[in-house]
């Protein structure tokens, strides 16, 4: 189905290219050039510009083409020539959460989570069944390796490389990457208060200074960082490096800082 200007309300531009089977809210903008192929659900207001491509055929060969989506949240901006692929397995999305900023040529592979308030500058390539937290800030020309995890409000420097978990709440960078402190610029934005930045600190002294095994390392924060007022925040960096499959990035760079 081609565009005619508008569908159900939204803002089609007529050289794009809508499939029926896609759900596009009215708010919605779809610039020239656009493909939304398949089985695709955008949310309201969305804008697409000039030659983005969501929802076609995943880069995976197991796949078989089984019904797969891609499940897009509100007040998303997708910038040139974005790529954003459906899921592999029966009944699996890629599912992208709100209000993200994602610039020109950056790729969301098949079964990518992403969730709400991210950034992803230009260039940057997701492999399959990556997840990237609330808040994560990935830099320019950023690769990242398939099944790996960025917490929320972590913050990744233009041209890594990305190839394990990188913590929720710190600053990453280079290839292979490097962690070097906390996303303090992040941080207070968010409006944390000075107090759970100065707990956060001491988590992460923990983890990256004490020279401690991971598993020794998140015994210590939990048990002299809990209960307080960063508990929130605390349980989440345990959730997270407890839960890792890939294994967490636990290199840093030398005279890495708070």
């Amino acid at each position: 189905m081609h565009g005619n200007g508008n569908r159900r309300g939204a803002l089609i531009h007529p050289t794009a290219i809508i499939s029926p089977e896609a759900q596009v809210a009215d708010t919605c903008e779809i610039g020239p050039f656009c493909i939304i192929a398949g089985n695709v659900s955008l949310g309201p207001n969305c804008r697409l510009k000039t030659g983005v491509i969501i929802g076609t055929e995943p880069m995976d060969k197991k796949y078989q083409g089984e019904n797969t989506a891609v499940d897009v949240g509100a007040d998303n901006i997708f910038f040139e020539y974005v790529t954003v692929h459906r899921a592999t397995g029966e009944g699996e999305s890629t599912i992208i959460g709100d209000r993200n900023y994602i610039m020109s040529y950056v790729h969301i592979a098949h079964n990518c989570r992403l969730g709400s308030d991210c950034v992803l500058t230009c260039g940057v390539l997701l492999g399959g069944h990556c997840e990237v937290g609330d808040g994560a800030n990935i830099g320019g020309a950023t690769g990242v390796h398939q099944h790996c995890r960025l917490g929320t409000l972590s913050m990744i420097g233009a041209h890594s490389y990305v190839n394990l978990d990188i913590p929720p709440f710190v600053l990453a960078s280079g290839n292979p990457c490097r962690v070097f402190g906390l996303n303090l610029v992040g941080l207070k934005r968010a409006g944390f208060s000075e107090e759970k930045i100065g707990i956060l600190k001491e988590a992460w002294r923990l983890l990256y200074r004490a020279r401690l095994p991971l598993n020794l390392a998140l015994r210590r924060i939990e048990s002299e960082l809990l209960p307080g007022p960063a508990e929130t925040e605390i349980r989440q960096l345990l959730d997270f490096c407890g839960s890792s499959r890939r294994g967490v990035e636990l290199r840093t760079v030398q005279g890495g800082r708070l």
